[in-house]
Formats: structure tokens, sequence, C-alpha cells
């Protein structure tokens, strides 16, 4: 971390300020080791290898082992951030991003990626705006892979915390994304009412979160194996057994789904073939993304299908005007946010084409 961050952080058990203590070390402008210590309560947060670490004890054995399965991943697939895996993770946010919100938006404001794992969607995002400052915080280890892929970049700090419990000042934060991360919360409405507190006064808030909607087959024949089974399992079995699944479905993919999008048109396919909009996003990704897409389903301890009407609870029950999105016939995107009368909350439920 760099000395600059310091004036955005604030205890996560107090809110109060936080000083610089220890045995300081620093390398090319950050803070490599040393301690950050809160001005009221004492409590003392290590710096280790550049990450101020403020959660070292979940003190939940299921969140534990979800916080270290999904370490296993970042750390497998994106511990090293080179071309090919830069191009798919832009290709990827822009997914995200572009149906709600564009990069200049970002321009000159804070920005919070919640849940970054190996901060790679934090890497492209310092790279395509010109935000202020931006901060990627992870609850995993995977924090020091991040720290590693984004240390270069003077806009980009790295924080290991609970997102329910975050270490920032209220109502610091311009902009907050959170992608994939809120359903694999013990709560995930809670996780995003306690992202929410943090917002400016015009602040945004967009997050992505697996659907009840168009996931019936796999939450009825798939998921209840991932409870029972995957998720309890080694990392190197995991790793081994989705590449196996993934080998079998990437051939069924190729060999009927591909020739059916083009002799009946993708339009079609979508209605009468199965999770035919996601396959073909991950046609244009490739394998190795597709092989991640699969063990990241099967790890979580904690895995939650969240409704179009839950969606929307989030958003109204925080008093955010927002839009609401169901994408590639599978998930939930939205953004909210907090100008103007908030009790004239604005909803849209629309369909996003072509996007995962």
């Amino acid at each position: 971390m760099r000395r600059k961050a310091l004036k955005y952080l604030a205890c996560p058990e107090c809110n109060s300020d936080l000083d610089l203590e220890g045995n300081i070390s620093e390398s090319n402008s950050h803070i490599m080791s040393g301690k950050l210590q809160c001005k009221a309560c004492s409590k003392d947060f290590p710096i280790i290898k550049g990450v101020p670490f403020f959660c070292l004890d979940p003190n939940n054995k299921i969140v534990e082992k979800n916080k270290n399965n999904f370490a296993d991943e970042w750390i497998y697939f994106t511990s090293v951030l080179d071309e090919k895996n830069e191009k798919l993770a832009k290709h990827e946010l822009d997914s995200y991003f572009q149906p709600l919100i564009n990069y200049d938006e970002l321009d000159n404001k804070t920005v919070l990626d919640a849940g970054c794992g190996g901060g790679r969607f934090t890497y492209v995002t310092g790279r395509e705006t010109n935000a202020k400052e931006i901060f990627g915080v992870d609850l995993s280890n995977a924090v020091l892979s991040a720290f590693k892929n984004t240390k270069d970049n003077e806009k980009i700090t790295i924080i290991q915390a609970d997102i329910t419990k975050l270490p920032f000042k209220k109502k610091s934060i311009d902009f907050i994304y959170s992608v994939g991360v809120l359903h694999h919360l013990p709560d995930p409405k809670h996780g995003f009412s306690s992202l929410v507190k943090f917002l400016s006064e015009e602040g945004k808030i967009l997050s992505w979160v697996y659907g009840k909607e168009g996931n019936s087959l796999y939450i009825t024949f798939a998921d209840p194996i991932r409870k029972l089974i995957t998720s309890k399992l080694p990392f190197w079995l995991n790793l081994f057994l989705s590449f196996v699944i993934s080998f079998i479905v990437w051939i069924i993919i190729w060999a009927i789904y591909f020739p059916l999008n083009i002799m009946l048109t993708r339009k079609i396919a979508n209605k009468i073939l199965p999770f035919n909009e996601y396959f073909g996003f991950f046609m244009e990704r490739g394998f190795g993304d597709f092989w991640r897409t699969v063990i990241d389903k099967m790890i979580p301890t904690i895995s939650y299908y969240i409704s179009e009407k839950e969606f929307k609870d989030w958003f109204t029950s925080n008093n955010l005007n927002h839009k609401i999105l169901f994408r590639n016939g599978h998930s939930w995107l939205g953004i909210g946010d907090i100008k103007g009368n908030k009790n004239q909350v604005k909803s849209k439920s629309n369909l996003a084409q072509n996007k995962v």
C-alpha cells in the first residue's frame, strides 16, 4: 500500500482513523511491512508483503473454507496477468460495465472492487480509467497475487478485509462494483447493504449475481453435488474433476450447440437450447476460461441463486434509484445510485442481449 491511501482508511471495528506504526519497510513507494493501529480502540492490523490485513480470522469454518477454496482458484488461474488473461479480463469486465456505465464516468472518482480475487478486474479498471483512487478488497490470500498484478499502477491499493466490515471512512467511495461475489456470502443482501453505506453523496453501486431464473436445471441437479461433495474436496481433486467435466461439455458445445446455432440462428437456439447464451459467450473466450468457470461453480461452500424480486429488493430497501438487466439468460446485473429524491425509486428490468 502507499501512504496516500491512509486518508481513505478507518478501523473496521469503530471507524476511527488509523496510524502507521511498527517496523516499517518500504519499496518502490509501497509500504511493504509494518502495521496500522486504530487511534481510538488501539486495534492493530498488520501489513504483509504490501497488503494491509484487516481480517486474519473469519471465525466461521464454512466461510474459512470458502475463502481458501477461492484463493486456490484465483492463485492457480490468475497468479500472473499475462497478455491473454488481460484481454479476457477486459472483455469480461466490459460485458458487466457497458450496458450500465462507461469507463470515462469513473474519471477522478474513488472506486472499489469489492471481492477482487487475484486483481484482474482491478487491473483493468486501473488501465481503462482515470480514476482518482482504486481499491481492490478480498477476504482471501489471493490479495497477495492481486498486489503483484497491480503494484505498478499508482492509483491502485489492494486490501485484505471482509466486505461486510470494510476499513473505509463512511461515504468515501464514489463507485463500487462487486461481480460474482455477493451470492457467496452467508447473507448476500446484508453484504450489499454493507457496501452501500460507504457510497458518497452521488455514489453508484454495480452488482452481478447468479439468477434463480434460468438456472433451474443446475439448481436441481448440479448444485446439490456441490453442497454435499465438491465443496469439501481438496483443490487438486476439484481441478482434475472440473477439467474432465469441462472437456466433455466443451465437446458437446462445439459438436451440438455450435452447428445448431448456425442452422437455427442464435435467436431461435436461445429459446430451445438450455444455457445457449452462456455457452456462446465461452465459445469466444476459449476452453481455459470455461474450465475456470466450471471449477468456480464446484468449489464454493456457499452459493445462493437470487431471484429478480430479491435482487430488486436489495436496491429498493437501500433507497437506490436502479436499473436491472437479465444477463445471458441466467443472472442479474444491476446498478443503483443515491442521487435525487430517494423516495422516488425507479426500477427497470430489461434483457441484456449477448452479455454474460
